[in-house]
C-alpha cells in the first residue's frame, strides 16, 4: 500500500505508519514522499505513478487514477456523426438548441491574441476570444457567423423560451444577453465582490428556470484549493442567486443561499442543473483533492499539486425549495472524471456526459434510471477519444425524440507545435441505443 510520511513517521495519508529506519535520510521537516508498505496479505495490483514528484500533463494525471486496473471492457460499437466546428484550434464550447431545430456553438479560439475579461472572475481574467457558428443540419455541418465580443473557455450556451440567449464562461462575472440569436451581445455584471485576491467566482455551466419564469444564475464565491499561500486563512465560500423576471433581459434582485458546507473551496464550481420530474432542482458539482472520495486514496498528498486535475471528482445535491437549502453532496463519479454536464432526456433517464482525465482521454457519458440516485457504470459510454489532457467540457442536447448532440473538446494534435492548432472542438451526433 502507498502511503504519505513526513518526519518521524508521522503519517499523511494512508493507513499504515513507516517509522525509524525505514525513513529516507535525510529527512526534513514537512518534506512529503512515497513509501510502499509490504502488507502481511497479497495485496491486488496498483500503479505505481509518482504523480507528485512526476508532474503528469502539468495536472498530475497518470492516465490511470479512477480507472479500475481489475476491470476489462467488452466494446459495443454504435453509429454516429462526428463533425468539426471550424479549424483547429478551437476548444471548449457551450451548446443551445433554438426551436427551430438549429444549433449554436461558441468555441474558445486558443490560436487568437488573449483578451481582458470585462467583468474578471479571479479564475482566467485573460483569456480567449470565442467564435459563434450555426448548425441547421442537427449538427452534421458548422458554419462560423459574425457577433459582438465574447470572451473566456469553459463557456455555455442557453436558449430561453423568452427568445432570449445567455452566454457565460469561467471568466466572466456576469452574463452575455443576445436578443438576436447571438449576433449582438450586451455583458451584464454580477458584482460577485470577491473578498481578497485569492477568492473567484467559480463557473456556472447553466440557469435555474423556476415555474413561475424567474431565471436564476448560482453565484459562488470561494478558493480553490492551493490558490493561497501557505497560513492564509480563507473564509468559508459563500453563495446566492442572481434572478431576472424579465425573460433574462436584465439581473437585479439577490437571494441568498444556504450551503451544507464549512469550507473555502467553492460548493458550486463548473456546475450544472437540472430540474426533475418530481420538482426538485439537481445540481452537478466539481470537487478536488481537500474532499478526498471514500474509501479511495488520492493520487498524490493533498494539497500539492499546483493545477489538480487527477483528483477531481464529480459530486451530485438537491434542492426542494428552488435552489435556497441544498442536500449534502454525494458522490457518483471516479477520480479524474470531471466537468458533468446533465441532461434529462424525453424517455425519463437522466444522461451525465463528462471529461475523462484518465485513459482513455476524452469524453465518457452515463445513464441514471432513477432520477440520478444510481448510475449505470457497467454501460458507460466513450464518445470521444483524445491524444492530449486538453478535452472535454462536453453539452449534450436532445435534438429529437432520442437523437442527441453533444459538443466536445479534444487534443488530437497534442504533439505539434503549439501554433499550429492543438485542439479541436467537434460535435457528435448519436442515440442511446437499448438501455
Amino acid at each position: 500500500m502507498v502511503v504519505y510520511v513526513g518526519k518521524k513517521g508521522r503519517v499523511l495519508h494512508g493507513k499504515y505508519k513507516v517509522f525509524g529506519d525505514d525513513l529516507p535520510s535525510p529527512c526534513l521537516d514537512g518534506q512529503i514522499f512515497w513509501r510502499t508498505v509490504n502488507m502481511p496479505f497479497p495485496s491486488r495490483f496498483e500503479w505505481a505513478h509518482d504523480a507528485y514528484n512526476n508532474n503528469y500533463k502539468d495536472m498530475g494525471c497518470t492516465g490511470y487514477e479512477g480507472w479500475d486496473a481489475h476491470r476489462i471492457v467488452k466494446n459495443q460499437v454504435l453509429p454516429a456523426w462526428r463533425a468539426q466546428i471550424g479549424p483547429r484550434g478551437m476548444y471548449k464550447a457551450g451548446l443551445a438548441a433554438l426551436p427551430d431545430g438549429r444549433l449554436l456553438a461558441s468555441p474558445v479560439n486558443m490560436l487568437a491574441k488573449k483578451v481582458q475579461s470585462p467583468f474578471p472572475t479571479g479564475a482566467v481574467d485573460l483569456t480567449w476570444p470565442v467564435e459563434m457558428y450555426e448548425s441547421t443540419d442537427s449538427g452534421q455541418s458548422w458554419h462560423r457567423f459574425e457577433h459582438s465580443p465574447l470572451v473566456g473557455k469553459e463557456g455555455s450556451l442557453h436558449w430561453l423560451d423568452s427568445g432570449v440567449m445567455l452566454f457565460t464562461s469561467e471568466s466572466l462575472d456576469g452574463v452575455c444577453v443576445s436578443e438576436d440569436e447571438g449576433k449582438n451581445w450586451e455583458a451584464i455584471p454580477f458584482e460577485a465582490d470577491r473578498r481578497d485576491e485569492y477568492e473567484v467566482s467559480a463557473a456556472i455551466r447553466s440557469p435555474i428556470i423556476h415555474p413561475d419564469g424567474t431565471v436564476s444564475f448560482m453565484r459562488c464565491n470561494g478558493t480553490p484549493e492551493g490558490a493561497a499561500p501557505e497560513g492564509h486563512q480563507s473564509e468559508k465560500c459563500r453563495a446566492w442567486m442572481v434572478h431576472s423576471t424579465d425573460g433574462g433581459r436584465t439581473w437585479n434582485e439577490r437571494t441568498p443561499v444556504e450551503i451544507p458546507w464549512e469550507d473555502p473551496f467553492p460548493f458550486f464550481i463548473e456546475c450544472d442543473f437540472e430540474r426533475m420530474p418530481d420538482g426538485a432542482i439537481l445540481a452537478c458539482s466539481r470537487f478536488e483533492w481537500n474532499h478526498e472520495m471514500e474509501g479511495k486514496p488520492l493520487p498524490y498528498p493533498p494539497g500539492t499539486m499546483p493545477n489538480d486535475h487527477a483528483a477531481g471528482h464529480m459530486v451530485l445535491m438537491e434542492s426542494r425549495d428552488e435552489g435556497r437549502t441544498w442536500s449534502e453532496p454525494r458522490e457518483f463519479l471516479q477520480y479524474s472524471e470531471v466537468q458533468g454536464q446533465i441532461t434529462l432526456l424525453s424517455n425519463g433517464l437522466l444522461l451525465c456526459t463528462y471529461t475523462l482525465y484518465h485513459l482513455p482521454f476524452g469524453v465518457g457519458a452515463v445513464v441514471s434510471h432513477d432520477g440520478g440516485r444510481t448510475w449505470d457504470h457497467e454501460n458507460a459510454f466513450q464518445l470521444a477519444w483524445s491524444n492530449g489532457g486538453c478535452t472535454g467540457w462536453s453539452t449534450t442536447r436532445e435534438v429529437s425524440k432520442g437523437v442527441l448532440v453533444t459538443i466536445h473538446a479534444l487534443e488530437p494534435y497534442d504533439v505539434e507545435p503549439v501554433e499550429s492548432g492543438r485542439t479541436v472542438c467537434q460535435t457528435v451526433r448519436w442515440e442511446l441505443g437499448e438501455h
